[in-house]
């Protein structure tokens, strides 16, 4: 894989294609009509953006025509096995290297599209949005995601909407992403780029640049949401490429 490439799998996604997914800020929350998205779900929620199998699909396709993916285990039918807890294990093999993916669903067919999804994620497909949510299920267990309740409101059928993510509340908390970064992240940071033989400030700084979409001049204007995407784009990169599978 050339740096075209990897740098394509990165891309950020067109706002057409990004999909909204409410998350209730607790599982046993009573359901209602969203204000926000017009589904019916348990309320209140935080929206967070997503891209669907296709549009991943698509994206491995732009960057290779060629690109395949295999289950860990096949079972006795002849099927992708499941492991204990019925999750779906994979390879992903991009352009040559070959990386591993998980994923879940209530069908053979969902596991399939969620493993795929989380081994692109592994190259930077639509890494930022991957990076929102994990923030948000580290803020929820630490519980600090409480919104003030909401007004009950009548039943309707579920509807999806396409869109950026914010909060579903008319006065909904601040969102993790616009916390500064901490001492512990620009640590972080700083040690995985010495590994990563970024000792030259402005090539360091591009390259975050690149990362997040727009440029800084330091690593403290980073906010939290980014520098967590900077530390897994690094952790990526370092790692080494995996062969892909003996060939006849």
């Amino acid at each position: 894989m050339d740096a075209k490439q990897a740098q394509a799998l990165r891309a950020p996604f067109p706002a057409g294609v990004v999909g909204k997914l409410p998350k209730p800020y607790k599982a046993d929350s009573a359901k209602g009509t969203c204000r926000e998205c017009g589904g019916y779900h348990g309320l209140p929620a935080v929206h967070l953006d997503f891209v669907g199998h296709a549009a991943a699909t698509d994206r491995l396709l732009q960057v290779d025509p060629t690109w395949t993916w295999e289950p860990f285990a096949i079972g006795p039918d002849g099927l992708p096995a499941l492991d204990g807890n019925r999750n779906l294990w994979i390879r992903l093999t991009v352009a040559g290297v070959t990386r591993i993916g998980v994923g879940d669903g209530k069908s053979l067919k969902e596991c399939i599209g969620d493993a795929i999804r989380n081994a692109a994620m592994r190259f930077g497909v639509a890494l930022d949005l991957w990076a929102k949510e994990d923030l948000r299920a580290m803020d929820t267990e630490r519980g600090t995601t409480d919104a003030p309740d909401a007004e009950p409101e009548p039943p309707a059928p579920a509807t999806r909407t396409m869109s950026r993510a914010r909060a579903a509340a008319p006065a909904p908390e601040p969102p993790p992403d616009v916390d500064a970064v901490t001492p512990a992240q620009i640590t972080k940071i700083g040690t995985a780029m010495s590994k990563a033989g970024m000792t030259d400030r402005a090539k360091a700084l591009a390259y975050v640049a690149r990362v997040i979409g727009h440029d800084i001049a330091s690593r403290n204007e980073l906010t939290k949401a980014e520098a967590h995407q900077v530390i897994e784009a690094l952790e990526f990169d370092a790692q080494p490429p995996t062969p892909p599978e003996d060939q006849p």
